[in-house]
């Protein structure tokens, strides 16, 4: 998995995570937890186990397109976020 940051100023972040941790069981865990402790009760709730089908269907998305671009934004400053797995 990439993520690729790029702000209009020209500052760059290219972060390169291993698909199998991203995932894994682990990575779902440890995601679940991330996002319980940084989001609102009310905005965001979704257990481990809901993170884990959802990285089951994406590891299934992966093994049938291939490369696959999960996230592609934008903005009017001319930021750009892309995730690709």
């Amino acid at each position: 998995m990439r993520i690729k940051v790029k702000s209009d100023d020209g500052k760059k972040i290219n972060l390169i995570f291993p698909t199998w941790f991203v995932f894994s069981d682990l990575g779902a865990r440890i995601a679940a937890k991330v996002i319980s402790r940084n989001a609102e009760p009310h905005e965001f709730n979704l257990s481990g186990k809901d993170l884990s089908r959802l990285m089951a269907e994406l590891r299934k998305i992966k093994k049938k397109y291939g490369r696959f671009e999960l996230v592609d934004v934008q903005s009017a400053e001319g930021d750009t976020v892309k995730i690709v797995l």
